[in-house]
């Protein structure tokens, strides 16, 4: 029983201090002085990139991209506001000005039309950028640690010897390790769309790392969890 004890004690501890177990943390702003409950309609740009996506993951901006378009939509987001694509401000101005529908642009130069749109068509930009991804690797060196076993000794209680199981502290050489951890971070802003007036801003940065329990993540997984951890901090009033 003691031995069970003492895992489940050192389970604990590892997982308090593991990296893997460290919850995102968040730097948020939110505009005081502005009327959040005056922003009706939010173009929401697709998620943009400050650095450059590691060659291993080629799959980390369909991905991002989809878990971003899922957490913003209307269905999912439960935002008071009105969400719109970029397609659908540019569809909407094609209305407005009745002209036919424009040639397909690809997704970049969709989000740059929308943007110069948007002071007619939304009262805000919802944007996303990447600006950390990478695995991080720390070298542990080769040391000496105390470790405790158990052993069957007699021990006189209460009047008599028994045999009990008791702790005895050795050491024990450490062998050299790397700690790789997974190191993301994703600057949210929501911005007046007439005079880029900052509304709402959030940093989340996250290091997860592999653990007893907990696989190391891809960087492409890493960086979808902080999305969907910022999108959900957007106030909803």
């Amino acid at each position: 029983m003691k031995r069970l004890l003492t895992i489940i004690l050192a389970f604990a501890l590892i997982s308090a201090v593991s990296p893997s177990m460290a919850k995102p943390v968040a730097e948020e702003f939110r505009n005081s002085g502005y009327d959040y409950s005056s922003i009706k309609t939010v173009l929401v740009l697709p998620v943009m990139y400050e650095i450059s996506i590691p060659p291993s993951e080629p799959f980390l901006d369909d991905s991002v991209q989809q878990k971003w378009r899922e957490l913003t939509s209307q269905e999912k987001s439960g935002f008071n506001f009105l969400v719109k694509t970029p397609e659908e401000i540019i569809e909407r101005d094609n209305f407005v000005k009745g002209t036919g529908p424009s040639e397909k642009l690809s997704r970049d130069k969709a989000a740059e039309k929308a943007l110069s749109l948007s002071p007619e068509y939304a009262d805000a930009i919802l944007s996303a950028t990447v600006t950390k991804c990478a695995y991080n690797t720390i070298h542990h060196p080769q040391e000496l640690v105390w470790d405790t076993r158990y052993e069957n000794r007699s021990v006189y209680v209460n009047g008599k010897w028994e045999t009990r199981s008791v702790p005895v502290n050795y050491q024990k050489i450490k062998p050299a390790w790397d700690e790789t951890s997974a190191v993301g971070a994703i600057r949210l802003e929501l911005r007046n769309s007439k005079d880029n007036t900052l509304i709402y801003g959030v940093n989340v940065t996250a290091t997860t790392a592999e653990d007893l329990f907990t696989p190391l993540p891809t960087l492409t997984k890493h960086i979808t969890n902080i999305v969907e951890n910022a999108v959900k901090r957007v106030p909803k009033k």
